[in-house]
């Protein structure tokens, strides 16, 4: 896995860590989220802070694509995959974060927290392993 580091293993599932400054494409870190779905286990991510540099375009392209293949992976996301977490340390990019990520989770199905720093995200991320 190039953009999805074990960072613990419970358990109950992994903790992975990815970080999306490093991805020139999307659909290949996309593609390595599929390969976590097929590996038949429950996990959580935790995303850096997002510092990846593309266009607006580009970011909004990716989002649509994001999006799109969280909604055909419900299903295997519901089963494997215990929550989405992303670092926002930006107080103020935080308190937006967490507003979109309570929308998408509540449209989407799926559990998406934003968390100030890597401490809280690891230890949600943990939590929500361990609920289910």
């Amino acid at each position: 896995m190039h953009y999805f580091t074990p960072a613990k293993a419970l358990p109950e599932g992994t903790i992975y860590l990815t970080d999306l400054t490093q991805v020139a494409d999307f659909a290949d870190w996309l593609a390595e989220f599929g390969t976590l779905l097929n590996q038949n286990h429950r996990f959580a991510t935790v995303c850096t802070p997002m510092q990846r540099e593309v266009s607006d375009e580009q970011r909004i392209a990716d989002r649509k694509d994001y999006i799109a293949w969280i909604k055909a992976h419900q299903t295997q996301l519901a089963e494997r995959c215990a929550a989405m977490l992303l670092i926002e340390p930006d107080a103020a990019q935080l308190e937006f974060f967490r507003e979109q990520s309570s929308k998408l989770a509540s449209a989407l199905g799926v559990n998406y927290i934003a968390e100030a720093d890597e401490v809280s995200a690891m230890r949600k991320a943990e939590e929500a392993l361990k609920a289910i």
